[in-house]
């Protein structure tokens, strides 16, 4: 993987970790996905809002969102906590504004606190530096 972010920001009050890219819009997409279908991960589906905004007559920048997860990673959190259910699989978001494109992701030590899970720090660690790798291509 290639850097490819100008900045990473810290995670906000509402749990986001959002990070600019110096891709295209379509180049970040297209370099998520093929990363994590070379990954141990599962793309479970994209959704492009863009598209169903115009199925609506309506119109939206683009704006993609990934769901993936892997499974042996995250029954666990589930066994500890099963509304972490309701915040995975694993999403990232990727859209465009103002001619940039920001990649935004929730972040687990948010989630853990949010479903009250203990003891599951190196998990946590690992799922942090998958969601980051991914983000930024490093």
């Amino acid at each position: 993987m290639t850097d490819t972010t100008t900045t990473t920001t810290q995670p906000a009050d509402d749990g986001l970790v959002t990070v600019a890219s110096e891709e295209s819009f379509d180049a970040t997409v297209e370099r998520i996905t093929a990363d994590i279908e070379e990954s141990p991960l599962n793309l479970v589906t994209t959704i492009d809002h863009a598209a169903n905004a115009a199925s609506a007559d309506l119109d939206l920048p683009p704006t993609t969102l990934l769901v993936f997860g892997n499974p042996a990673v995250g029954t666990p959190l589930m066994q500890a906590s099963r509304t972490v259910a309701i915040d995975l699989p694993q999403k990232m978001l990727v859209w465009e504004a103002d001619e940039e494109t920001r990649v935004a992701y929730n972040d687990p030590a948010y989630l853990a606190e949010r479903h009250d899970i203990d003891d599951q720090s190196d998990r946590l660690e690992q799922i942090r530096s998958v969601l980051e790798s991914l983000a930024t291509g490093e």
